[in-house]
């Protein structure tokens, strides 16, 4: 073969090589480069992200920190559970202050109004009836609701107790009063009431809703019932109105 053959031949393999270098080492590495690059700026940009947030974390945590102490104690004015006797206790004194009559008493089932950090809306708090997941710090708030829980997750509940009773229109008026400036939290539900001509009084229902707050850490006291007399027609035996520390009474 001639010189010039040989030489053609050493440049077709020269560029034979150069090509396959190209394609099979510089194209996949430099499509790898890229690959590379484009995920280290995204990983930079989670990073710049991520040290932003934690600046403001920083900032934050003094605030967080009160509020959640604000939480506790806020917290802390309710009891960890609400019971039967706790609630019957609690009736007997709005009686005795304001002198309505309570005939008869009916608990329902406790109802949840707020988990998770979140309040519960009242269709949905109507259907949960005690189903919290019982997983985790909830669980241990469900199981025995004198513990100590993490504030997120704290359980609200409420049990609602209709009281049938009978009185006059300042009596009925000073009632709703005493269970919504009460100390226990208490609310006025659903009022259904008429009037009877013959005894010149009202008569008829009214809810009262008692909540407690399942894991706030707050050991529950139970109420001295030693001086409620239960009687056998009413739910309560004889009682007399106090005159004394009474709330101010409508006139009628």
């Amino acid at each position: 073969m001639s010189d010039t053959g040989k030489k053609a031949l050493l440049v077709i393999a020269g560029l034979l090589v150069c090509v396959l270098t190209f394609f099979l080492v510089y194209q996949p590495n430099s499509e790898e480069i890229i690959s590379l690059e484009t995920e280290t700026a995204k990983a930079q940009k989670e990073v710049n992200r991520l040290t932003a947030l934690q600046a403001m974390i920083d900032q934050m945590r003094p605030n967080a920190e009160q509020h959640e102490s604000e939480m506790d104690m806020y917290f802390a004015e309710y009891p960890s559970r609400m019971t039967e006797q706790k609630a019957i206790y609690n009736v007997y004194r709005m009686m005795v202050d304001t002198g309505l009559r309570v005939t008869g008493l009916q608990p329902s089932k406790d109802m949840t109004f707020m988990q998770r950090g979140a309040i519960v809306s009242l269709d949905s708090a109507i259907m949960s009836e005690n189903t919290e997941a019982a997983t985790g710090p909830a669980a241990a708030a469900e199981v025995s609701p004198e513990t100590k829980v993490p504030v997120p997750e704290i359980i609200g509940k409420y049990a609602t107790y209709q009281m049938s009773v009978v009185g006059k229109k300042s009596e009925i008026y000073d009632a709703l009063d005493w269970i919504s400036t009460n100390s226990e939290h208490m609310s006025v539900g659903n009022v259904a009431l008429s009037f009877d001509a013959s005894t010149g009084k009202l008569n008829g229902t009214i809810d009262v809703n008692f909540y407690s707050m399942n894991g706030n850490g707050i050991a529950y006291v139970e109420p001295d019932t030693s001086g409620i007399d239960l009687g056998s027609e009413d739910i309560f035996g004889t009682a007399e109105k106090k005159t004394k520390n009474a709330p101010p009474t409508y006139q009628e």
